[in-house]
């Protein structure tokens, strides 16, 4: 670990110059996805637990878990050539069924059981916003921009359960064999560092890269789009 940081300050050092890979004005907007989904993980142990299955009346079936990795939209506007400060948002979903299948006493016919199934239509959403701070390491090309970067704000959870069953002893009445419902979950406070990279393939449009922690993914990566770029500050630098 110590070999891999004394080589990345080397090449900060190695790329730094006059002119600038970040100028005060400078808007970033950071379009990433990343990887992996912790949360998908940990529901995934936690549903195959005889904890979790203990809590219905027969044989518990629960299907591959589905959803969306951790999506992060990040804007910035560079207040000089090292500090950048910005807002993040964060999201990521998780859904998957849970099917309880039992023997049940039919209501019309009280001495008869039949097989019956409970089917659970689970969705776990959660959302995060906050403020950015980055440092930006001074580098000579507009092409590269090394940063550590820091979210901070709060999180939002939310879980919707979509119940049906074929046993119609489950319901008040007769008709009603589904029913829904929407949870707001407590949340949290939203932490997420990363050291990151960018590099541009023009002054406007690159690839961005990023280490860290964000809402269960470790990497993540994606494209980021550069606003106010002026090219003018960046000539007089380097003829300085």
């Amino acid at each position: 670990m110590k070999n891999v940081f004394v080589v990345f300050v080397l090449c900060i050092v190695a790329l730094s110059g006059k002119s600038q890979s970040v100028n005060k004005g400078d808007i970033t907007l950071n379009a990433n996805i990343g990887a992996p989904h912790l949360f998908k993980g940990i529901v995934k142990l936690a549903t195959n637990s005889n904890v979790f299955k203990e809590n219905f009346d027969g044989i518990v079936e629960v299907s591959s878990i589905k959803g969306i990795n951790p999506i992060s939209l990040k804007a910035g506007l560079a207040l000089d050539k090292n500090f950048t400060l910005g807002l993040n948002y964060s999201y990521w979903s998780l859904s998957f069924d849970v099917e309880d299948h039992y023997n049940a006493q039919n209501i019309s016919y009280g001495s008869i059981y039949e097989d019956s199934v409970d089917i659970y239509k689970i969705k776990l959403t959660s959302s995060s916003i906050g403020i950015r701070p980055v440092f930006n390491f001074p580098l000579e090309s507009y092409k590269n921009d090394f940063y550590l970067a820091l979210g901070l704000g709060l999180t939002k959870n939310n879980l919707n359960i979509n119940f049906s069953s074929t046993d119609a002893g489950r319901f008040v009445g007769i008709f009603n064999q589904e029913l829904a419902y929407d949870l707001s979950l407590p949340g949290g406070f939203y932490f997420a560092p990363s050291i990151g990279y960018r590099h541009y393939f023009n002054p406007f449009i690159g690839l961005n890269f990023e280490l860290g922690y964000e809402k269960g993914a470790i990497v993540q990566g994606g494209l980021v789009f550069r606003f106010n770029y002026k090219k003018e500050v960046r000539d007089k630098q380097k003829s300085s």
